[in-house]
C-alpha cells in the first residue's frame, strides 16, 4: 500500500519540534470561523485535563486565503495559550483534511506522542480527554479510542432514530445511559471527529493514505490496516464530546456524497472484511443492548412506552384472555401520565376482544417496535415469542399462569422446558397468579435471585366476573330436576368428560351440562383424546371458546350448582364466575383453590372434594347458595394492575446492561444453532400430538441407525447421489 507518510519521513519532518508532549491534539479548521470560540472555550474549560494528560494543541488553518478564520484564531490564541500549550499552524495552501492531519501525524511520531484528532465542530466535556487516555492505557492492543457523542455514527449514544434536540438534552440522555455501560466497548472501527491514536500505531503503520483525497474512510483504512495486526478500536463510554456534525469542512469544494462512495469502493477493495466486520457490530449483543436501553429514555412529555404482549392470544374466550383484558381495562388509569401504553397482538384479536374500547392502541407482533418494558400475559410456547421479547425491550416481565404444560407428558417436551427455563432465567420480572404457581415454578426451574417476583391474583371483585345473562341474586331454576354445570375443556387435566359422565350416570333424573366437551358424532376414538361424553339423554355437551359472554352467563344462571373438576389450575376463573352468578361451586381441593377461598374470606359457597366418587356423594344432596359478603374492598383488577406496575417499575429501575447483553447473546446463539424455526413447542390438538408422537420415535430410531458406521456411510452416499441427481435435473 502506498501511504504518503512513513515513520522515517515523519521523524524528518518534525525534527525541530520540542519533545515535551504526551498527547498532541490536532484541530483542523477550514473557514467556519464561528466554530473557533466555541471549541476553544470548551478546551479552556478542560485546562486541568489537558495538563493532566500532557497535551499540546495545534490549531491548523487550512484556508490561508480566508482572512476571517485567521483573525478568529489569532483572537482566540491569547486566552487559550494562558490555559494550555498551543499554537497555530497555517497551511501554505488548502491541503484538505487528510493532508492536514498527516502533518499532525508526522509531528506526533517524531515526538512519540499519541495523536488526538479533534474536529472543529466539537465541544469537549471536562473529564473526557483524561478518560480517553486512561482507556488507551488499559490494553497495549488498543490503538484507537473514541469518546461517546450525540452525533458520531458508531460512537453515538443513545442509539435511537431521533437524536436529542440540543446539547443539554443530548448530554442528559447520554448521562442517563452511560452510567449503565462498562468503561470500554470494543468496536470495529473509529470515527475521526475525536479520535485518539496511539503513537506506536502511527509509527508502525503510517498515517492517512492520501488516495482518499478530501476525506471519508481514511480513518477506516488506518484502523483496518492496524487491525490486521490485532490493534483494536474502542469506545470510552464514560467520556462525552459534543459533535455538531458536517460543519468542520462544510464549504469544501467537493461534497461528501461525491467522495464517500468513491472512497468506500477503495476501502472495500483493500479490506473485504470491513463490510461484514462492521455489519456484525450492529447486530452484536452489546449494540442491541444499547439500542434497547435507549427505549428507557422518556419522551418530551416525560413518558416511557410500555407494551402488553398478547401475541399468542386468539379470537376466542378463555381465562387467560380474560385476565389480559382485565389488566388492560384498568392499565391506562393506573399508569396515568407516566407511560404510553400499547397492546401487542394480531388485528383480528384486537377487534374480537374490543381492545380499542379501552383506549389502548395496537402494535403488530412483527413490527419491530421497541418499548421501555414489555409485559407478556401467558407462558411462551414458541421460541419466536422469546426472540421478539428479547429484542423489543430492555425490561421483560412475564405472567406465568401455571405449569400444567410441562407436567402433563402429552403436552410436555424438552423444547418447551428449555423455552420456559430461558424465559425464567432471563426475565426481569416474573408474575404469577397464585402462590401455588410461584411455588411450582421454583420447584421446577432455576430462577435467578435478581429476577423480581410478584404474586398477583387477578381481580377478586365478583362484579368483574358477572356476565350478561347472569341476573344478580336470581334464585336457581326449578323444575326438570336440578341442573349441574360442569366446566372445562379438551385438555386431560380438566377432567371434564370423566366427571360429567360419572354425574350423568349417578343422577339420571338431573340435567347435566358440560361446557367444553361435545358428544362424538361419527368420530373414530383417538388414543390421545380424552374419553368422550356418553350418549345419555340427561347430558348435554357444548363447545368452549365460541360461545358469547351472554350465552355463558345464561348457562351459569340456569345451573343449580357449578362443578369445576380440574386436577391442575393456576387460578380458577370458573370459581369466580360461579360466585358472581350466586351459584355454589364444587372444587377439587387444590392449594390454589384454598388460596382463593382464603382471599375471598372463606366463603361458605365454595365446597371442596378430593375424588370424583366423593363429588358424587356430596351432590346427592346439592348445596344451596348462602348469602354472604364475599369481596374485600380494593381487591379488583386495579389492585392487580398496581402490583404488576410496581414490580415492572422496580425492574425498570434495575435495568442492567450486562444482563441484557447476556440475554441477547443467549437468544442469538440458540437461534443460530436451533432448527426449530417458528414451530410451536406444544400443540394442543390430538392430530398434531399423534404426529409429533410418531415423529419423535422415528427420529430416535433413525439416530440409532446413523450411529452404526456402515449404515451412516450408506445413507451419506445415498444423500449425495440424490443431491447430484436433483442438480442434474435442474440443469
Amino acid at each position: 500500500m502506498d501511504c504518503s507518510l512513513g515513520p522515517s519521513q515523519a521523524a524528518a519532518s518534525s525534527a525541530a519540534v520540542p519533545a515535551a508532549c504526551r498527547v498532541l491534539i490536532a484541530v483542523p479548521f477550514y473557514r467556519n470561523e464561528h466554530l473557533v470560540a466555541t471549541l476553544a472555550g470548551s478546551l479552556i474549560g478542560c485546562a486541568a485535563d489537558l495538563a493532566a494528560i500532557g497535551a499540546e494543541i495545534v490549531f491548523y488553518d487550512d484556508s490561508p486565503d480566508y482572512a476571517p478564520l485567521g483573525e478568529a484564531l489569532l483572537a482566540m490564541l491569547s486566552a487559550a495559550s494562558t490555559a494550555f500549550p498551543c499554537r497555530i499552524e497555517t497551511n501554505p495552501r488548502n491541503l484538505g483534511f487528510v493532508r492536514t492531519m498527516n502533518r499532525a501525524v508526522a509531528e506526533a511520531v517524531a515526538r512519540r506522542a499519541d495523536l488526538l484528532m479533534l474536529n472543529s465542530d466539537t465541544e469537549v466535556e471536562p473529564g473526557a480527554l483524561t478518560e480517553m487516555v486512561r482507556v488507551a492505557a488499559g490494553d497495549h492492543m488498543i490503538g484507537f479510542v473514541n469518546p461517546r457523542s450525540n452525533n458520531a455514527t458508531i460512537a453515538t449514544l443513545p442509539l435511537r432514530n431521533e437524536p436529542p434536540a440540543d446539547r443539554a438534552a443530548a448530554r442528559a440522555a447520554y448521562q442517563a445511559l452511560a452510567r449503565m455501560l462498562p468503561p470500554v466497548s470494543h468496536v470495529p472501527t473509529a470515527v475521526g471527529f475525536c479520535m485518539l491514536i496511539r503513537w506506536i500505531v502511527l509509527a508502525e503503520f503510517g498515517g492517512f493514505d492520501e488516495i482518499y483525497g478530501q476525506g471519508y474512510n481514511e480513518e477506516n483504512d488506518l484502523v483496518m490496516r492496524a487491525g490486521r495486526c490485532g490493534f483494536r478500536a474502542v469506545l470510552a463510554n464514560h467520556a462525552f464530546v459534543w459533535h455538531a456534525g458536517e460543519e468542520s469542512f462544510s464549504g469544501a469544494a467537493v461534497a461528501r456524497d461525491v467522495w464517500e462512495p468513491a472512497n468506500r469502493a477503495i476501502l472495500d477493495a483493500r479490506y473485504p472484511e470491513y463490510g461484514p466486520y462492521t455489519a456484525a457490530h450492529y447486530d452484536a449483543p452489546e449494540t442491541v443492548a444499547e439500542r434497547l436501553l435507549a427505549a428507557l429514555l422518556p419522551d418530551e412529555a416525560g413518558r416511557i412506552d410500555i407494551a402488553f404482549d398478547f401475541s399468542s392470544f386468539r379470537a376466542a374466550h378463555n381465562g387467560t384472555y380474560q385476565a389480559g383484558r382485565q389488566l388492560l381495562a384498568v392499565a391506562r388509569e393506573i399508569w396515568g401520565e407516566q407511560a404510553n401504553l400499547y397492546v401487542v397482538c394480531e388485528r383480528k384479536v384486537y377487534e374480537f376482544h374490543a381492545y380499542a374500547d379501552l383506549g389502548i392502541p395496537r402494535t403488530d407482533p412483527h413490527a419491530g417496535c421497541r418499548f421501555a418494558a414489555v409485559f407478556r400475559v401467558g407462558q411462551p410456547y414458541d421460541w419466536n415469542v422469546m426472540q421478539r421479547l428479547v429484542l423489543c425491550a430492555p425490561v421483560i416481565g412475564i405472567y406465568m399462569l401455571d405449569t400444567i404444560s410441562i407436567d402433563c407428558p402429552q403436552l410436555a417436551s424438552p423444547l418447551l422446558y428449555n423455552i420456559w427455563q430461558f424465559a425464567l432465567e432471563h426475565a426481569d420480572m416474573i408474575a404469577t397468579q397464585s402462590t401455588q404457581t410461584a411455588h411450582q415454578l421454583r420447584n421446577r426451574f432455576a430462577i435467578p435471585d435478581q429476577a423480581i417476583s410478584v404474586v398477583s391474583h387477578h381481580s377478586l371483585d365478583l362484579a368483574d366476573y358477572r356476565l350478561p345473562g347472569m341476573a344478580e341474586g336470581a334464585p336457581p331454576p326449578t323444575g326438570n330436576g336440578a341442573r349441574i354445570l360442569v366446566l372445562g375443556n379438551h385438555f386431560h387435566h380438566k377432567y371434564l368428560s370423566q366427571t360429567t359422565n360419572a354425574l350423568a350416570q349417578a343422577f339420571p333424573d338431573r340435567r347435566i351440562v358440560a361446557l367444553g366437551a361435545t358428544k362424538p358424532v361419527g368420530r373414530t376414538p383417538d388414543p390421545l383424546a380424552i374419553p368422550p361424553l356418553i350418549d345419555a339423554d340427561n347430558l348435554t355437551g357444548l363447545p368452549a371458546g365460541d360461545l358469547s359472554d351472554a350465552d355463558i352467563g345464561a348457562l351459569y344462571a340456569a345451573a343449580d350448582v357449578v362443578v369445576f373438576p380440574s386436577h391442575a389450575e393456576g387460578f380458577g376463573f370458573p370459581c369466580l364466575h360461579a360466585l358472581a352468578a350466586h351459584r355454589p361451586v364444587m372444587l377439587r381441593r387444590l392449594p390454589v383453590f384454598e388460596e382463593l377461598w382464603a382471599a375471598l374470606g372463606h366463603t361458605p359457597n365454595i365446597h371442596f372434594y378430593e375424588t370424583t366418587s366423593e363429588l358424587v356423594a356430596l351432590l346427592a344432596t346439592p348445596p344451596g347458595w348462602i348469602d354472604t359478603s364475599l369481596s374485600p374492598t380494593d381487591n379488583g383488577a386495579a389492585r392487580s394492575a398496581r402490583e404488576i406496575k410496581a414490580a415492572l417499575e422496580q425492574a425498570i429501575g434495575r435495568a442492567d446492561y450486562q444482563r441484557i447483553v447476556r440475554r441477547v447473546r443467549a437468544m442469538q446463539l440458540v437461534s443460530e444453532l436451533s432448527c426449530t424455526g417458528s414451530e410451536p413447542a406444544v400443540i394442543d390438538n390430538e392430530a398434531a400430538q399423534t404426529a409429533r408422537f410418531v415423529a419423535q420415535r422415528f427420529e430416535r430410531a433413525l439416530r440409532r441407525l446413523l450411529m452404526v458406521p456402515v449404515l451412516y456411510r450408506i445413507f451419506r452416499a445415498m444423500f449425495r447421489a440424490a443431491r447430484a441427481l436433483r442438480a442434474a435435473k435442474g440443469n
